[in-house]
C-alpha cells in the first residue's frame, strides 16, 4: 500500500499519530533533560569560580580587620594616649603628642586615610589631620551606630572633609571602636578611615560580563555595609555614595561559610553566590542576573535543539513504517469483509471490521443457543431441583443427573451468589446481545476459576443473578477458590464495566440440605450492604450462629407481640433472620427447629381457645403441614399463613370481649383511681395484652385516651372534695392519686380553667349567696 493511500485512511493516521506521539514525548523529555543538565552544570562552574574569588575578598577582608584592630591596640598600650584619655582636664601639649603619634600611625599604614580618638571625658577629639567638624566629627553619631557591638564599620562619604593628603578620596570605610581604659565609665572612641580603593584590585576580579552586576558588603548583623555596582561601560565597581540606612533586600540567611542560590532580588530572577569572612564576620555577595550566570551555554543549546530536529524527522519516517505494516492486515480484512462504498462512513474501519465481526458472532452464537438451548435448559432445570430442595424429583431422577454431569456424591457442597449490575455509563448503550455475551464470559471465566473445587456448576437465576454450585472434598473452601472469586470480580470490572457482588454460602454435607444454604445465601444477598457491594462476601459474616435455646425463646415472644400488635409483616422477615443466622444446620434441624417456634407461640394463645377447641385443632394442623415440607420455601409459606390464621382468630376472640374488658377496666379505675401506680402498662400486664394494643382498643370503646380517663376521674373527685372538705389542696392531690401537686394544679386548671384554691372559693361564695 503506498504512503499517500495509508495517509487517507482513519485507522492508519491514528496508528500513525500514536507512535509519533511516542516519538514526540520521548525526545522532548530526553531534551529537557539535557537542558536542565547543562543548566545545572553551569551554574555549578559560574558558583566554584565566584565563591572562589569572593573568598580572596574575604581574605582581604580578614587582612584589613587585623590591621584595624593592630592599630586599636598600639593606641590602647600607648602611654601617651592613656594618659590623655584618662586626664579630666584640657591639656593641649598632650594633645599634641597624642595627634603626632596618631600621625605617625597613619602614615604607617598607606590605607589608612584619617585616625582619630575621642576622650569621652573632656569631650574632645584628637585627630591625625584636621577633617573638619560637625557632621564628621560627631561624637553622638558614632556611639549611636557603635551601640553595645564590639566595633562598627559603615560608608561614607568624607574626602571634601580632609585638608592635605596625597591621595584623596571621596569615600571611605569608618571604623569605630570602643576603648575601656577607664572602669564605671563611658567607653572612649577610636575613628579609622580605610580608603574605598582598598577592595578595588580584588573585587574588580569577580567582575563578569554583566550588564547589572551588584556587590554587596554586610557586616556581621547583616547590615549592608555598601552597594558596589558596575555598569555594561564599566569594567570596575564603584559606589558614588553611601547606602540609604532604610534600604533593605531580601537577602537569605547564611546557613554556610559560602555557596550559592537562586533568589529574587529588585524584582528579577538572580543567582547569588556568597562568601564570609572568618575573623571580620563581613558578608560578601555577588548577585548576577540569572541569564548571565547561564553565559557560554549558547552553543550546547543548539546543538541539543538540532538534535532534537534530526530525531524527531527520524521518528517521523519510523512511524510511518511502523503504523503502515500494522494497517496493512486490518486493511485487508476490511476490504474482504466491508463493501468498497463503505469508506464514507463515519466510523474508522476497526470499528466497521468489530460491528460486522459482532453481527457475524450474534448469528454464530444464535445458532449454537437453539442447538444447546435443550440441553442447557434441561440441565438448569435438574440444578434447580437441587437448590430449591425437591428431594422426591431429584431421587426420581438419580440416573439423569450422572448422565448430565452433576455431582450427588461429593461429601460437601457450597452455593455462592453472584450479582452483575452494569455501570450506568455503560448502561445506555449495552444490549441484550452485549450483556448475553458478558454475561456468558462470566460463565467461563468462572468455571476456569473455580477449577480447584471437585465439581462446578454455572446457572442463571434471574436477570443478573447467577449461581454456582461448587462440590468439595472438603468443609473449607481452598484459599484458591476465594482469590479466584477476586479475580472474577476484577476482571468482570476491568474487562466489561459490570460490578458484581459475590455471596458464600454456608457448607454443607449433602445434597439435601443445599437448599438452606442456598435461601440463606438469597437473603444474604438481598440485604447486602453498600460495603458488600461490588466484593465478595460471606453469607453469614453479619450474623452471629444461633443459640438454639436462647435464640428459641428470643423469637417466640417476638412473634407473639407481632400477632398480638397485629405486625404481620414482620413474621416472615423473623423467619429469614432466623433462617440465615443459622450455622452448619441441616435442612431437617431447620425445619425441626422452626416447628417448635410454632408449638411455643401457640402455647401462649392456649386460654384464647379454651371455649373453641375447633379453631385450636385447625391451628395444629399446620404443624403436620411443616412436617411435610421439603424445602424452605414450603416452609415460609406455611410459616405465614400459620401466624396469619393466629392472627386472624385473635382477632375474631377479642372482638366480642373487647368491650366488657375495657368496662371493666373502667370500674377498676373509678375504683383505684386513688392508687398513684395505677398505669395502661400494669393494667395490660394483667389482662396479658401489650400496652399499646390496649390503649387502641380503650380509646374505640370510650372516646378518650387511658391517660385523658384517668385524668378526668381524679380531677372531678377532687373537685368534689374541695367542695364538701377543708383539706389542703396537697392532701386532696395525694388522696386521688398524684403525688406531685404542681402537675395537680396545671391539671386540675386545664379541666376547670381555674386553680383548686380559687375554685373553692367561688364554690363558697356561689353558695352563701
Amino acid at each position: 500500500m503506498s504512503i499517500s493511500k495509508w495517509n487517507n485512511m482513519g485507522l492508519g493516521k491514528k496508528y500513525f499519530w500514536a507512535f509519533f506521539s511516542v516519538v514526540i514525548s520521548i525526545d522532548l523529555l530526553l531534551t529537557a533533560t539535557l537542558l536542565t543538565y547543562y543548566c545545572n552544570l553551569q551554574i555549578n562552574r559560574t558558583t566554584e569560580f565566584s565563591v572562589a574569588q569572593l573568598r580572596q575578598v574575604c581574605i582581604s577582608t580578614d587582612i584589613l580587620y587585623e590591621s584595624v584592630e593592630a592599630v586599636v591596640n598600639q593606641i590602647q598600650t600607648d602611654a601617651d594616649t592613656s594618659m590623655f584619655l584618662h586626664s579630666a582636664k584640657t591639656d593641649r601639649l598632650q594633645e599634641a603628642k597624642v595627634s603626632r603619634k596618631l600621625k605617625s600611625i597613619r602614615a604607617a599604614n598607606p590605607y589608612v586615610r584619617f585616625v582619630t580618638l575621642y576622650n569621652d571625658t573632656s569631650k574632645r577629639f584628637v585627630s591625625c589631620t584636621f577633617a573638619g567638624q560637625e557632621e564628621l566629627l560627631n561624637s553622638g553619631n558614632y556611639y549611636n551606630r557603635l551601640g553595645d557591638q564590639p566595633y562598627v564599620c559603615y560608608f561614607r562619604e568624607v574626602g571634601k572633609y580632609y585638608s592635605t593628603q596625597t591621595s584623596n578620596t571621596d569615600m571611605a570605610y569608618t571604623f569605630v571602636f570602643p576603648l575601656r581604659l577607664k572602669p564605671n565609665s563611658s567607653a572612649d572612641l577610636v575613628i579609622i578611615d580605610v580608603d574605598s580603593r582598598y577592595f578595588d584590585k580584588a573585587i574588580s576580579n569577580i567582575r563578569m560580563d554583566s550588564p547589572k552586576q551588584h556587590i554587596l558588603l554586610t557586616d556581621p548583623n547583616g547590615r549592608i555595609i555598601s552597594e558596589l555596582i558596575a555598569t555594561a561601560l564599566s569594567q570596575i565597581f564603584y559606589a558614588d555614595k553611601p547606602p540609604v540606612e532604610s534600604t533593605s533586600y531580601a537577602l537569605p540567611s547564611l546557613q554556610s561559610e559560602s555557596g550559592s542560590m537562586i533568589v529574587p532580588f529588585e524584582g528579577e530572577k538572580c543567582f547569588v553566590s556568597f562568601a564570609r569572612a572568618k575573623d571580620a564576620g563581613w558578608a560578601v555577595f555577588n548577585i548576577l542576573p540569572y541569564s548571565s550566570a547561564l553565559a557560554g551555554i549558547q552553543n550546547l543549546v543548539i546543538l541539543t535543539l538540532s538534535l532534537t530536529l534530526f530525531t524527531f524527522l527520524v521518528g517521523y519516517m519510523l512511524s510511518k513504517r511502523l503504523s503502515s505494516s500494522l494497517y496493512h492486515p486490518i486493511r485487508k480484512l476490511y476490504e474482504n469483509y466491508v463493501d468498497s462504498e463503505s469508506q464514507n462512513r463515519n466510523s474508522d474501519e476497526l470499528q466497521l471490521l468489530s460491528d460486522v465481526f459482532l453481527e457475524i458472532y450474534s448469528k454464530t452464537d444464535r445458532l449454537e443457543q437453539g442447538l444447546i438451548a435443550s440441553y442447557q435448559a434441561s440441565k438448569n432445570n435438574y440444578l434447580q431441583y437441587i437448590l430449591l430442595g425437591e428431594e422426591e424429583k431429584v431421587l426420581a431422577a438419580y440416573d439423569v443427573y450422572d448422565s448430565l454431569g452433576i455431582d450427588l456424591s461429593a461429601p460437601f457442597y457450597c452455593v455462592i451468589l453472584l450479582e452483575c449490575v452494569p455501570d450506568s455509563e455503560y448502561l445506555k448503550d449495552a444490549q441484550e446481545g452485549k450483556l448475553f455475551i458478558n454475561y456468558y464470559a462470566l460463565e467461563n471465566i468462572s468455571k476456569e476459576l473455580m477449577a480447584p473445587a471437585r465439581h462446578s456448576e454455572f446457572l442463571r437465576i434471574g436477570s443478573n443473578r447467577f449461581a454456582l454450585l461448587l462440590s468439595l472434598d472438603t468443609s473449607d473452601m481452598p484459599e484458591r477458590l476465594h482469590s479466584g472469586l477476586a479475580k472474577i470480580v476484577h476482571t468482570m470490572q476491568h474487562e466489561f464495566h459490570i460490578t458484581t457482588t459475590v455471596c458464600i454460602g454456608n457448607t454443607v454435607n449433602s445434597w439435601q440440605n443445599v437448599n438452606i444454604t442456598y435461601e440463606q445465601s438469597k437473603i444474604a444477598m438481598n440485604a447486602h450492604t453498600p460495603r458488600q457491594h461490588g466484593c465478595v462476601f460471606l453469607a453469614g459474616e453479619n450474623h452471629e450462629s444461633i443459640n438454639n435455646e436462647q435464640y428459641y425463646n428470643k423469637i417466640h415472644y417476638r412473634l407473639t407481640e407481632y400477632v398480638r400488635n397485629g405486625d404481620m409483616s414482620s413474621c416472615p422477615l423473623e423467619f429469614d433472620s432466623a433462617l440465615s443466622a443459622m450455622q452448619n444446620v441441616s435442612f431437617h434441624s431447620a425445619k425441626i427447629y422452626f416447628r417448635h417456634v410454632l408449638m411455643s407461640v401457640l402455647d401462649d394463645f392456649a386460654l384464647l381457645f379454651e371455649k373453641d377447641a375447633d379453631a385450636f385443632i385447625a391451628l395444629t394442623g399446620y404443624l403436620a403441614k411443616f412436617d411435610a415440607c421439603q424445602n424452605v420455601e414450603d416452609m415460609r409459606t406455611v410459616f405465614c399463613l400459620f401466624f396469619n390464621d393466629l392472627h386472624r382468630e385473635f382477632l375474631q376472640k377479642h372482638k366480642d370481649n373487647n368491650q366488657t374488658l375495657i368496662l371493666n377496666i373502667k370500674d377498676y379505675i373509678d375504683q383505684h383511681y386513688s392508687d398513684p401506680d395505677i398505669s395502661l402498662g400494669m393494667l395490660a400486664e394483667r389482662v396479658a395484652f401489650s400496652p399499646a394494643y390496649l390503649g387502641k382498643i380503650f380509646s374505640s370503646c370510650t372516646g378518650f385516651s387511658f391517660n385523658d380517663y384517668l385524668s378526668r376521674v381524679r380531677v372531678t373527685s377532687a373537685a368534689e372534695m374541695l367542695q364538701k372538705t377543708n383539706l389542703p389542696v396537697n392532701k386532696i392531690s395525694e388522696q386521688v392519686g398524684i403525688n406531685n401537686t404542681n402537675y395537680f394544679y396545671s391539671l386540675f386548671k386545664k379541666h376547670y380553667g381555674v386553680t383548686p384554691s380559687i375554685y373553692r372559693k367561688k364554690f363558697r361564695s356561689d353558695t352563701i349567696k
